[in-house]
């Protein structure tokens, strides 16, 4: 069952990169209720945007890993999602009277992409074991 899953996964990288890119984008744009999940530490949005661009880095890395020479690989996906993030960031300020863009954010934003970008081969190593 666990290879259907990972062979599903590989056939649909490309297509679960754009879908990740997309909800980024509106969870970003749209208005949301602040909600409490019961953290309560200072800051906890800027972890959120780490995490999400975590995932975000890690599923365009699969989707693109054979794709695209290893030697500028990372580079333009580093630059890529950095950008990406901005440009909400931007917009959030631009264009939504509900949102705010965040320099902090952007620097979350970036944590997540180069923590993903420094595990991204661990991570790779275990998801051929399995």
């Amino acid at each position: 069952m666990l290879q259907h899953i990972k062979k599903w996964l590989e056939d649909n990288a490309l297509i679960l990169a754009i879908v990740a890119t997309l909800i980024i984008a509106y969870l970003s744009l749209s208005h949301i209720p602040k909600f409490n999940i019961g953290f309560k530490i200072k800051s906890s949005d800027k972890y959120l945007h780490a995490i999400a661009y975590f995932f975000l880095s890690l599923i365009w890395y699969f989707a693109l890993q054979n794709k695209i020479k290893k030697n500028s690989f990372k580079v333009l996906l580093i630059l890529s999602l950095f950008f990406y993030g901005t440009i909400l960031e931007a917009l959030q300020r631009g264009i939504t009277n509900y949102r705010t863009g965040d320099f902090y954010d952007i620097l979350a934003n970036t944590a997540g992409i180069l923590l993903a970008t420094l595990l991204f081969n661990k991570i790779l190593q275990w998801y051929k074991t399995i």
